[in-house]
Formats: C-alpha cells, sequence, structure tokens
C-alpha cells in the first residue's frame, strides 16, 4: 500500500510529464542556428544611413536596426515587441502616427542588434559558398528536404538555378522537424515572393532562403515578398529570409519567419503586411506551472524522507 507522501509526488510527477515531454520535442527541433538574431523577427543593416520605412502593418517580433540606420513608422501599424537601434539616439527613428503601438518600447545603443548582423552576413556568406542539389522552382514545385546535399552542420543544401511563380503557385517544402535544415541558395539571382510557401513537417526556422552575393552590403541580388494577403487570408510565406547585400521590399504580405538585410537600400516594409517570428516578446508562465516547478525537489525530498522514517520504524 502506498503512502500519502508518495502518492502525493506520483501526482505531481504525473502532472508535470506531459509538459517536460513537451520541452523535450522543443528542444529536439532542428533549426537554423541564428545565434543573437533569434531575438528578432526582422533586421535591417541600415548601411549608409538609409530607412526602414514602415507603413501600416503588422511585426509579431522584435525589430532591429543596424549601422546608422533610420525608422519611419507612417502607421497604422503595430509592432508587438521592441524597436531596437545599434547607434545611440540621433533622431533617427520618426513615429508620424499617434495610432502605432510598438509594446517593446524603442531603444538605442543596443550592441545585440550589431552582433546579429554580424553572425548572420558571416552565414550568409558560409552557407553560399556550399554546393547544393540544383533545384529550379518553376511555378509550383515540391522540395524533399533529403533530397538535398547534407553538409557538415545538418544542413540540407540546395542551389536554386531559376525562381519563376505567380500569386497562385505553392512551394512546399517536406522534412522532419527533428533533422532537417533546409538551406535554399539564390546565387545572384533575384527572387518575386508572390507564391505561397507551405512547410510539411518542419518549421519556418528550419528553412533559409539564402540570397547570394555583392559585398559588403551592397551589390546583391534584390528580394521582393508579395503574396497578396490582402486577397486571401490562407495566402502565406514561411521561412527565414536572409539578403544582406541586395534591396528588400515587404508588401502586402503574410509571413511565418523572419526577414534579415537590405544592405545601403530603404526596406520597404508596408501595405497590410503581417510578418510573425517564432520568439515573440516573453509571456509570463502560468503561476499553477511555475509554482509546480519550483515545489518539484522539495515534494520529491519530502516523500523520500517519509519514506526512510517509515521504513526505520518497520
Amino acid at each position: 500500500m502506498e503512502h500519502g507522501p508518495i502518492k502525493s509526488s506520483r501526482a505531481v510527477i504525473g502532472f508535470l510529464i506531459p509538459i517536460l515531454a513537451v520541452f523535450a520535442a522543443s528542444a529536439a527541433r532542428a533549426d537554423i542556428m541564428l545565434q543573437q538574431a533569434a531575438n528578432y523577427g526582422l533586421l535591417f543593416e541600415g548601411a549608409g544611413g538609409n530607412t526602414l520605412q514602415i507603413t501600416n502593418v503588422t511585426v509579431n517580433g522584435n525589430v532591429g536596426v543596424g549601422n546608422t540606420g533610420k525608422a519611419t513608422d507612417s502607421g497604422p501599424s503595430t509592432i508587438n515587441g521592441g524597436l531596437f537601434f545599434s547607434a545611440a539616439n540621433i533622431g533617427q527613428f520618426s513615429n508620424n502616427n499617434a495610432g502605432n503601438v510598438i509594446t517593446g518600447g524603442v531603444h538605442y545603443n543596443i550592441a545585440d542588434v550589431t552582433a546579429a548582423l554580424n553572425y548572420v552576413n558571416s552565414l550568409n556568406s558560409t552557407l553560399g559558398a556550399e554546393s547544393g542539389t540544383s533545384i529550379n522552382i518553376n511555378h509550383t514545385t515540391t522540395i524533399n528536404a533529403s533530397s538535398g546535399i547534407l553538409d557538415g552542420n545538418g544542413n540540407r543544401v540546395f542551389r536554386v538555378t531559376g525562381f519563376n511563380t505567380t500569386n497562385g503557385d505553392i512551394l512546399t517544402i517536406n522534412g522532419d522537424a527533428a533533422h532537417d535544415n533546409v538551406v535554399l541558395n539564390f546565387i545572384g539571382l533575384n527572387a518575386n515572393f508572390n507564391n505561397q510557401v507551405v512547410l510539411n513537417g518542419i518549421n519556418s526556422d528550419s528553412v533559409l532562403f539564402n540570397f547570394v552575393g555583392g559585398s559588403n552590403l551592397t551589390g546583391g541580388p534584390s528580394l521582393q515578398i508579395n503574396n497578396n494577403a490582402s486577397s486571401s487570408p490562407s495566402n502565406l510565406v514561411q521561412g527565414i529570409f536572409l539578403d544582406p547585400n541586395g534591396a528588400i521590399s515587404v508588401t502586402n504580405a503574410r509571413l511565418n519567419g523572419r526577414v534579415f538585410g537590405g544592405d545601403t537600400h530603404d526596406f520597404q516594409y508596408v501595405s497590410g503586411s503581417t510578418l510573425s517570428s517564432p520568439n515573440v516578446p516573453p509571456v509570463p508562465e502560468p503561476a499553477s506551472l511555475t509554482l509546480a516547478l519550483l515545489a518539484l525537489p522539495g515534494l520529491i525530498g519530502v516523500s523520500c524522507i517519509s519514506w526512510i522514517r517509515r521504513r526505520q520504524i518497520a
């Protein structure tokens, strides 16, 4: 017959097992290693004092502006996160609409922004130099992660030789969330993601669209993301988009993922676009879960002591 304290501890452990299993499953995901860049949904290079132009959009995540870059928010816009500048405050942010919401506030002198940009810029060239399976994305296309060349870091690498899509086309990428990271290198190839991107078995942080070319934040391929989101709530692009040396515009788009880059041009993020990154500002844990986690060692300890004493008495 089980004594009360042992039964209590088993009840707590039984309550926590499914929760801890969820944590373990998350830890097992094979995401692209982003280091500090994982703190941001949108990172703008800001080189040459150029401007991140924000108009009538939503960002679910943090926004970083590097170098001497500026930002102007003509709104009405909502940033469910913070707006972080790597430079000191010299009046580089213009808030031009009383309806704008920035839940995490505006911050300056943030070294983390510079570190994040330095890392993804290096990642861009490193991955761009790798061999990959050639793939031509021509209208509706399906890519299986397993057909990519496996590099030494567990990435399945592809080289995109052509990109031609319309709003009605679907790019489907199949993979295994526990094992597959997919890197698609666009070597000197401009692209307009007006299509939809569907991910099966993998998540947006496991897919990198890597635009390679140019140097020193200039001369790279251009990237547009415009999947005509206003026409249908199901229109969606997913993945990490990295283009350090090329111009970027995100217009009337719905995107689950991240966008990094923008070279020495203005970066347009406008026209009803919504970007939702996997990392949004932290939310307080439910009190019951926090208390249970904190109490678990004590409950187990009390149960063990009680069991030892009962054995000694017996």
